[in-house]
């Protein structure tokens, strides 16, 4: 595996969390639907309509839920897959700098902050870093 291909490895994880974000707005957008989906209680005759409004966005919502659910296993498998690849790395150090990153999503400018360092030593340590990794092969290739 070269660099770019165990940064795009390690990024999944980030990657996975971001889809799970959007199965949850989308499940509050369902949920914020399904609220609105009232029957009309006027002597007026209405328009169209089945009367079958509320049940379609409670199976959409149970859908929703389901693939949600999935999702969150998904990022779990890909967290400890992860947090094995980079618990390989010995040095405390580097391994804040790896973990900063793909597990919090931090960029490289924030964790030279809190991690009072240079950004360039911060860029360079990290390609140091993930170039040592062999872990990533077997995993990679499950």
């Amino acid at each position: 595996m070269n660099y770019e291909e165990k940064v795009h490895w390690l990024r999944r994880y980030r990657d996975a969390l971001r889809l799970e974000e959007e199965l949850r707005q989308e499940l509050e957008d369902q949920r914020s639907r399904a609220c609105k989906t009232t029957a009309a209680l006027t002597g007026m005759p209405g328009g169209g309509g089945d009367g079958q409004a509320l049940p379609r966005a409670v199976e959409s919502i149970v859908a929703i839920q389901q693939e949600l659910q999935a999702q969150i296993n998904i990022c779990g498998a890909i967290r400890r897959e992860v947090v094995a690849a980079l618990d390989q790395v010995a040095d405390e150090r580097d391994h804040e700098i790896l973990r900063r990153r793909y597990l919090r999503g931090q960029k490289f400018e924030q964790i030279a902050v809190e991690m009072n360092l240079e950004y360039r030593w911060v860029r360079r340590l990290h390609k140091k870093c993930v170039g040592k990794m062999d872990i990533l092969n077997k995993c990679y290739n499950k």
